[in-house]
């Protein structure tokens, strides 16, 4: 683990943590000559966003989540009724809809596990993420794909234990505050200050990944609210 941890800091610049200085003649390179005498002192390394920060995130994508499945649940009895005043439907969808809802719990962990992988893969960031102001990205800093936002969606599931207990003791690990998921997807989580200009998204793009995230996500309870309405 330790030569995992070495691996990911030297590709982001924490092989020594902290500010550093290199000596060359004259001002070059990234950094800014101190006193003219050559000592050039390197942009700070990359500190990966803490665990209480991304708990926040974390919390109000849970409290999104709830407000997604109200919507969704309406969409679903608007879509019922239009069917009933059709005939499409019989009478007693409701009660059919409520026998079936145990159904209804994996399909909204499938649901969630589609919101992150496209939000976090197309931009990054999931609403939460958004506001609390910090940013998924690569070990090499570059732009999250979806099978590492996919990866480390999945790992939440463990690293959520024991109320986050098992995510926060590995994000205390190092510097980069990985937790296991971002360990096996080799994700980190930054400030938002501190994405790269490369690996940034605009607002527009931001707003689509989280429009399209949440269709993803609302999509299947709905669906399933009907088709357990129909098969009665």
């Amino acid at each position: 683990m330790d030569r995992g941890h070495s691996r990911v800091e030297k590709a982001v610049g924490l092989k020594n943590p902290g500010p550093r200085c290199k000596l060359q003649g004259g001002i070059g390179g990234d950094g800014v000559s101190i006193l003219g005498l050559g000592a050039v002192e390197a942009h700070p390394a990359v500190v990966g966003a803490g665990f209480w920060i991304r708990a926040l995130a974390r919390i109000i994508d849970i409290a999104y989540g709830y407000v997604v499945g109200l919507l969704g649940g309406i969409a679903a009895v608007i879509v019922l009724v239009i069917l009933q005043a059709l005939s499409l439907v019989q009478p007693g969808w409701a009660l059919r809809m409520q026998h079936g809802r145990l159904l209804l719990f994996p399909l909204s962990l499938i649901g969630t596990l589609l919101y992150h992988t496209i939000s976090e893969g197309g931009c990054g960031a999931s609403l939460g993420k958004l506001i609390c102001g910090v940013r998924v990205l690569s070990e090499q800093q570059t732009r999250c794909s979806y099978t590492a936002a996919l990866i480390r969606s999945l790992a939440y599931f463990v690293d959520g234990l024991v109320f986050g207990l098992v995510g926060y003791l590995s994000m205390n690990k190092t510097q980069l505050q990985q937790r296991h998921g971002d360990h096996w997807a080799r994700t980190i989580v930054v400030p938002r200050a501190q994405v790269p200009a490369a690996s940034a998204s605009s607002g527009w793009t931001s707003l689509g990944a989280v429009a399209v995230g949440t269709f993803a996500w609302a999509l299947p309870m709905t669906s399933a609210m009907v088709v357990l309405a129909l098969g009665g």
